[in-house]
């Protein structure tokens, strides 16, 4: 019988760590870790753990001996992060330090999940190796986590994904499109921004490259995850509530006033319109598999 590699999830509460140890728990010996909100996965062990504690940290990486390490941790709301700076910093910034450091102690890969807003939204095709001008508090954060990364550990993979979407363990806290649902099904008015385009990326898409970075055991790269394509929010909903023949006659057109900090040279060239388009050319070359498109997620989310 083969043996399974072991996953650590540091932050399996979040969206993106319980979806991930949902996805995984067949393939890979699944351990998460969170704060204050207590997580039930069947074949997950969930244990207690505060990442600003060093020691702790450092206990449960040599107790379970990872083979990977993965950090989902972190305020991910760009206006809460733009009023909160010192909880974003911390979350999304000191955590890391921590956990990278016992991962490398204890030779375990470490995985961090980045975000392409650490680039300046200026109309253009941002490559890995593109000099990060984030625009915005989470931004900042973000890219500072991937240098320090970068120039701190001998065994990682950062993954700079576009904004993530699919459906949250936890039923009280329901992520963008379950809201979409909800407020459609009461028949309520959705006010979408029209004014800021990303690529999108939903975590079956993101639990399949995962694995694949495990299974080539990939190392101290930076890889960009994105669909092919750009839409905004307005434009996501839309096509996501026709694919479900929902009525998108709710929509409208709002306007998000992106949280930008006080960054002139980032924001020099800017007008009301951003883009975050990252080239995702090295997914395909490494592991043969072309990004789909956001009317392909929508319609395998569906």
């Amino acid at each position: 019988m083969e043996h399974k590699k072991t996953i650590l999830i540091f932050g399996i509460s979040s969206f993106l760590g319980s979806s991930l140890a949902e996805k995984l728990k067949d393939d890979f010996r699944i351990v998460g870790t969170y704060y204050d909100t207590p997580v039930n996965i069947e074949g997950v062990l969930a244990i207690k753990c505060d990442v600003h504690n060093k020691d702790l940290v450092q206990k449960v990486v040599f107790l379970f001996k990872p083979d990977i390490t993965v950090y989902t941790i972190g305020l991910t709301d760009l206006d809460a992060c733009q009023e909160y700076p010192k909880l974003a910093d911390a979350l999304n910034t000191a955590g890391v330090f921590n956990v990278s450091q016992a991962s490398e102690r204890y030779h375990s890969k470490f995985i961090y999940f980045s975000s392409s807003y650490i680039f300046s939204g200026d109309n253009t095709l941002f490559r890995e190796n593109d000099t990060p001008m984030p625009t915005s508090i989470y931004g900042n954060t973000m890219a500072s986590s991937e240098f320090f990364i970068q120039k701190s550990c001998l065994n990682y993979v950062i993954l700079r994904c576009a904004p993530i979407f699919g459906r949250s363990y936890h039923h009280h806290d329901l992520k963008f499109v379950e809201a979409v649902e909800r407020e459609e099904f009461l028949g309520n008015r959705i006010s979408c921004d029209d004014k800021v385009y990303t690529g999108f990326v939903d975590t079956s898409t993101i639990s399949l490259l995962l694995k694949m970075v495990i299974e080539k055991n990939i190392t101290n790269r930076l890889l960009q995850i994105s669909s092919s394509d750009l839409m905004t929010r307005y434009e996501f909903t839309k096509l996501f509530l026709e694919t479900g023949g929902g009525n998108s006659g709710l929509l409208v057109k709002g306007d998000w006033k992106f949280p930008r900090t006080e960054n002139q040279l980032s924001l020099q060239h800017l007008g009301e319109e951003l883009y975050f388009r990252m080239d995702t050319y090295n997914i395909l070359d490494e592991f043969e598999f072309k990004m789909p498109t956001i009317e392909q997620m929508i319609i395998n989310y569906k």
